[in-house]
């Protein structure tokens, strides 16, 4: 038995980064200060509401805490970002198993609700190599990561830690232009303060459609110019895969690939491992009609050249392994194929979403090439 202590907060919006900010300072000085602490986790329930989950081993642990208050200052820093305390209860935590390690953690990479990530973590001290994911849907908020979630359970059984990133997108605040951008580049770069066991010498990002795009596009962050979102890269891959991946961005423009979702009644495409999410539809019907591209970008490639120049992949000396399969209705395989020689996959009878399947004979090629790159920073 242990005690959990539930604590509902606000705090506004323009404050969220700097709670966030002071949010690892308190924890450590719990760990220092507080006897029987055990953890604490931060759950958004609103944009301006949070919710605490601070567990201590039993009730004596927890009520020297309450009135230790904050007599830290890194205490006192967290307490003093935040408006209004809504509630705090006590409660006492049952478990059905034993508690076994952390598997997997939610770690914010920044303010906002889609700026987040499941970190995977393998057991034992590692350092472990990992895996970035990034999933697809045109770069709109109707789907989410949980697309690759198998991906992500598939790698983890093989000793990957895996970073699986969710960004902004189309439809929702900060989305597109450069939102999605940076915010991708931000998820990358935050590996370098999630924890040692983390190898970031041997680091491949892979994606899914729209995803491919970004992880495509992520591998050449060091030939962007000093004014071009995702520029100075913290974190640079070995490799990076992309899996039916929209790599032509002027092509798919001119294409106006996407443009079907502009009817918000369209049904799903087949195949996709989840539903998108109805909460979006409407908006990102409203942004389709010129394709998907146009409006990620926020117009066409002469009214936005170097948005284009910049947002296209391009080459930095990363191994690129391009996945596509001849059957892909959604993104053909003319616009998955990038502007410098990288290595090519092309699967016949796949469509869009079989390059996602882990058992799907493709995924295992995939496994294979990111490991005979991470081989190479072995060490």
């Amino acid at each position: 038995m242990s005690v959990i202590e539930l604590t509902t907060f606000k705090v506004r919006p323009e404050r969220t980064r700097a709670m966030l900010d002071a949010r690892p300072g308190m924890v450590e000085a719990f760990r220092r200060d507080r006897r029987g602490f055990v953890s604490a986790r931060l759950v958004r329930v609103a944009d301006d509401t949070w919710l605490d989950f601070v567990e201590w081993t039993d009730d004596s642990a927890w009520d020297a805490s309450r009135a230790k208050g904050g007599n830290q200052p890194e205490i006192a820093a967290f307490f003093a970002t935040i408006d209004e305390l809504v509630s705090s209860e006590r409660g006492v935590r049952y478990d059905d198993a034993e508690d076994g390690p952390r598997r997997v953690r939610t770690v914010a990479y920044g303010p906002e609700p889609a700026q987040v990530g499941e970190l995977y973590r393998p057991e034992g001290p590692g350092p472990f190599p990992v895996v970035v994911l990034a999933h697809g849907g045109f770069w709109t908020a109707l789907y989410d990561r949980r697309q690759l979630t198998p991906l992500a359970d598939d790698l983890l059984a093989r000793g990957y830690a895996v970073w699986n990133v969710e960004y902004r997108r189309l439809g929702e605040p900060g989305g597109g232009w450069p939102g999605t951008l940076t915010d991708f580049a931000a998820a990358v770069d935050a590996l370098a303060g999630l924890g040692p066991e983390l190898d970031l010498a041997r680091v491949v990002l892979i994606g899914h459609s729209a995803g491919g795009h970004l992880a495509a596009w992520a591998a050449g962050r060091a030939t962007l110019p000093d004014a071009a979102p995702g520029a100075g890269p913290k974190v640079t891959p070995v490799a990076a895969v992309s899996l039916a991946g929209l790599l032509d961005l002027r092509g798919g423009a001119d294409a106006r690939l996407g443009h079907e979702l502009s009817d918000p009644d369209l049904p799903g495409p087949t195949g996709a491992p989840v539903d998108a999410d109805p909460r979006y539809t409407g908006a990102v019907a409203a942004l389709a009609g010129d394709g998907l591209v146009r409006a990620f970008l926020g117009g066409t490639p002469a009214e936005h050249p170097d948005r284009y120049t910049w947002a296209t992949p391009a080459d930095a000396g990363v191994p690129l392994l391009v996945v596509h399969g001849d059957a892909d209705e959604l993104v053909p395989a003319e616009r998955a194929r990038a502007a410098f020689p990288a290595e090519t996959v092309e699967l016949p009878g796949a469509g869009h979403f079989d390059v996602i399947d882990p058992a799907h004979p493709s995924w295992a090629r995939v496994v294979a090439w990111a490991g005979e790159q991470l081989a190479k920073h072995a060490g």
